[in-house]
C-alpha cells in the first residue's frame, strides 16, 4: 500500500512528502532505493513529483496503484502547511472564445501569442489592464517577488519587457537560458533586485522560491496539474510572507475550455455546486483564502460553467473518445471521473456509464430491458462509500452475472433488502418483483447495467475514506460508520422497507420499535426552497462530539417519543444520527451519513425539544467544518 502526501504533486513539489509501503510492497520499495539516497525525505523515502520511473512508466502502478492515505491543497490549507492566498478574478479585456483558438481539444499557443503579443493594439491594451489590476490589489510593488505564466516563451519576452519599461524590472525566465543564467535570475528575484520573472513551464515544477508572494496567470491552462503546480509556486511559508496573492485574467473562454475545474481544486470536498458556490462568493473556502471576482469576470466564469453543463451530451462524448490517447490510461469509470473531475452523479443522472461510451461510439448502445428504472441504481452506487457494502455488492454482482441466484442471495445474507433497495429503489408491486430471487434474476437480463455497476463500485472502493467500521449496537445493524445510506436503504436494515412497503417519506425521524430504536435524518443547510416553515429545525454540530437537534415540531415532553428522547438510556432506546450537508447536488438527492448512536447531554423547550447530543463517533472533520455555526 503506497501512502503518499499528493499534496507535493499537487503544488509542484520536487519530492512527496513521504511514503509507506505494507509488507506486500517492500520488494517495489526497495527497487527504488538506488534513486532515493541522495535526498533526505521527511519520514521514510523521496518520490519525484510526477509519480514516474526513470523508464517513464507510473510508479504508483508498482504499488498497486492505491493511495492508503493523501491530503488535497484545502486541506493543507486548512492545516496551515501552506501559505493562505487571496485569489483575484480580474475580467481580461480580450476575448478569447473564437474557434481560431482552439485546436485537438485545447487552446493553440500559437494562435494565442498571436492576440497576447503580435497584435499589438490588443497586446498593449492586454498589458494596460494587467498593469491596471496589478496595482488595484498590489498598491505598493515594492516588495513583491513575482512569476507571471505565460502562453509562449514570445509572450513571456514581452511581458518582462513591457513591465520593465514600466519601472517594474522583470526578466524572462524560459527554457533556452543556460543554468547559471538561471541562477542567477532567482537570486535576483529572492534578493528583490528584479519584482518578476515571467515564464512558460518552467517555473512549473522543480524550483523551490518560497518568497514567491504574488502569481499572474497571463493564460488558460487547461491542465489541472499544471495549474496547481504554477500556483504552487507561491504557496510555500516564507518570513514576513502573510499571504500569496493570485491575479487569474479570466476572459471569453472558448465553450470547451472549463473554468470549474481549477476553483473546484481549490474547493473543499463537501461544497456546494461550483456555479453555486462563484454565486455565493465561495463560502467554503479554507481559513484565510478569499477568491473574489470582479462583475465582468464572475459572469464570465458563470456563463462559461453554465454553457459547459449545459453541453455534457457534446462534451463528454467527445472526452471520452479522446480519453486514451490524451491519457495513455484505460477508460474506466474511476479514470474518466478522476482525470476529467467530473461530479459523478451529475454525469449519471443523465446517461449510463453505457449509454455515454455508446454516445461516443465506444459501445453499442444498451438494450436492457429495465435500463430507464435501472438507471437510478448508478446514481445511487455512486453515492456508496462503505467499503464493506461495495465489496459485497461487487461479490452479488458477479454471483448474479454468472446467473447463480441462490449464491447472490446467500451472500447478500442480512443485508439483502439493503442491496435490493439500491438495485431497484421501489416496492415489489411498484417494479412487478414478486420475491428477492425475482429481483436478482430480473438483473441478469440488464447486462450493462451490471458492468457498469462493477466499474463504479470499483471507483468508489478506490476513492472511500472510510474505514469500514460498524458502531457497537444492542442489535445487528450492518451500517458502516460514516458511510452513505438514502431513507430507504436505512429502513430496509430495521425491516421497515420490504417488498410490500418502501416505508416512510417525507419525515426527519425513524421509529423502530422492534429493536428501540430511533433515527435521526438532519439536513444541515436548509433552504426555503425545500423545507416548510415548520420544518426549518435548528440542527447543526456544537463540535464534532456534540450535536444540537430539534425534535418534530409537533413533539412535546410529555409525548411517548418525547420521554424516549429524554429518558433513552433507562429505556433501553438507541439514538442513531444520519446526517447530510445538503439536501441536493447537481439536482440528485443526496443520502446521509451514518453517524452512530448519540446519548443526551441536555433538553430544554417542546414543540419542539431543542437536545443536545453526544456522539459516540467523532463526526467527519469536513462535515464539522461545513456546517458549524458561524461557518
Amino acid at each position: 500500500m503506497l501512502t503518499s502526501r499528493r499534496l507535493w504533486e499537487q503544488v509542484g513539489c520536487d519530492f512527496y512528502d513521504y511514503i509507506v509501503v505494507d509488507e506486500a510492497h517492500h520488494g517495489a520499495a526497495a527497487s527504488y532505493r538506488p534513486i532515493f539516497d541522495n535526498f533526505t525525505p521527511k519520514i521514510l523515502l523521496g518520490l519525484t513529483a510526477t509519480p514516474e520511473r526513470m523508464d517513464g512508466d507510473n510508479v504508483a502502478a508498482d504499488f498497486g496503484n492505491r493511495f492508503a492515505a493523501e491530503i488535497r491543497l484545502p486541506e493543507a490549507l486548512e492545516e496551515k502547511l501552506l501559505s493562505p492566498f487571496h485569489y483575484f478574478g480580474v475580467a481580461d479585456p480580450i476575448a478569447i472564445n473564437g474557434e481560431q483558438l482552439w485546436r485537438n481539444g485545447r487552446y493553440d499557443a500559437a494562435a494565442l501569442e498571436n492576440v497576447y503579443v503580435l497584435d499589438h493594439v490588443r497586446a498593449k491594451q492586454r498589458v494596460a489592464a494587467i498593469l491596471t489590476a496589478l496595482h488595484r490589489y498590489e498598491p505598493d510593488v515594492n516588495g513583491l517577488k513575482g512569476i507571471g505564466f505565460c502562453v509562449t516563451i514570445k509572450h513571456a519576452v514581452f511581458m518582462a519587457e513591457q513591465f520593465t519599461r514600466q519601472g517594474i524590472l522583470s526578466e524572462a525566465f524560459v527554457y533556452g537560458v543556460d543554468a547559471e543564467r538561471c541562477t542567477e535570475l532567482l537570486d535576483d528575484l529572492k534578493s528583490g533586485k528584479l519584482t518578476f520573472l515571467f515564464t512558460v513551464d518552467k517555473l512549473s515544477e522543480g524550483v523551490d522560491v518560497p518568497e514567491v508572494n504574488i502569481i499572474l496567470f497571463l493564460r488558460p491552462t487547461e491542465s489541472l496539474t499544471v495549474f496547481l503546480q504554477q500556483l504552487g509556486r507561491g504557496l510555500r511559508h516564507a518570513p514576513g510572507k502573510d499571504c500569496l496573492t493570485v491575479l487569474d485574467f479570466v476572459g471569453q473562454a472558448h465553450r470547451r475550455y472549463r473554468v470549474d475545474t481549477k476553483l473546484k481544486a481549490l474547493l473543499p470536498r463537501h461544497r456546494f455546486s461550483i456555479d453555486k458556490e462563484v454565486e455565493l462568493d465561495f463560502p467554503h473556502l479554507p481559513a484565510g483564502c478569499s477568491i473574489q471576482l470582479d462583475r465582468l469576470s464572475r459572469q464570465y466564469v458563470l456563463d462559461n460553467i453554465r454553457e459547459n453543463l449545459s453541453r455534457l451530451t457534446v462534451q463528454v462524448p467527445d472526452r471520452l473518445q479522446t480519453f486514451t490517447s490524451e491519457t495513455g490510461q484505460p477508460l474506466t469509470f474511476g479514470n474518466f471521473i478522476r482525470y476529467h473531475d467530473y461530479d459523478p452523479e451529475l454525469l449519471l443522472a443523465k446517461e449510463s456509464w453505457s449509454e455515454w461510451k455508446a454516445r461516443a461510439q465506444l459501445a453499442p448502445s444498451p438494450v436492457d430491458p429495465d435500463l430507464t428504472r435501472l438507471k437510478k441504481s448508478l446514481v445511487r452506487a455512486a453515492f456508496i462509500n462503505g467499503p464493506k457494502e461495495a465489496g459485497l455488492l461487487c461479490e452479488v454482482i458477479a454471483a448474479i452475472s454468472r446467473g447463480d441466484i441462490p449464491a447472490a442471495v446467500t451472500i447478500a445474507g442480512e443485508s439483502v433488502m439493503l442491496l435490493y433497495y439500491r438495485f431497484w429503489g421501489d416496492k415489489g408491486s411498484n417494479v412487478g418483483i414478486t420475491s428477492l430471487e425475482d429481483a436478482f434474476r430480473r438483473l441478469v437480463a440488464n447486462p450493462t447495467i451490471l458492468a457498469d455497476l462493477k466499474e463504479i463500485l470499483a471507483w468508489s472502493l478506490d476513492a472511500t475514506q472510510v474505514s469500514g467500521m460498524i458502531p457497537l449496537l444492542p442489535f445487528t445493524c450492518p451500517l458502516e460508520l460514516h458511510a452513505r445510506y438514502g431513507g430507504k436503504e436505512i429502513q430496509s436494515v430495521f425491516g421497515k422497507a420490504t417488498l410490500e412497503t418502501a416505508g416512510q417519506t417525507g419525515v426527519g425521524v425513524f421509529h423502530f420499535p422492534a429493536v428501540s430504536c430511533y433515527a435521526l435524518l438532519i439536513t444541515f443547510q436548509k433552504s426555503e426552497k425545500e423545507f416548510s416553515p415548520s420544518t426549518m429545525y435548528a440542527d447543526y454540530p456544537i463540535s464534532r462530539e456534540l450535536l444540537h437537534w430539534e425534535s418534530q415540531a409537533n413533539t412535546a415532553q410529555h409525548h411517548i417519543d418525547g420521554q424516549n428522547f429524554i429518558h433513552h438510556m433507562e429505556r433501553g432506546y438507541t439514538i442513531l444520527v444520519f446526517a447530510r450537508d445538503q439536501k441536493k447536488r447537481n439536482g440528485v438527492t443526496v443520502p446521509f451519513t451514518y453517524l452512530g448512536p448519540v446519548e443526551r447531554v441536555s433538553h430544554e423547550g417542546e414543540r419542539p425539544i431543542k437536545l443536545v447530543w453526544q456522539l459516540r463517533h467523532s463526526m467527519p472533520v469536513e462535515m464539522f467544518k461545513d456546517n458549524r455555526r458561524g461557518g
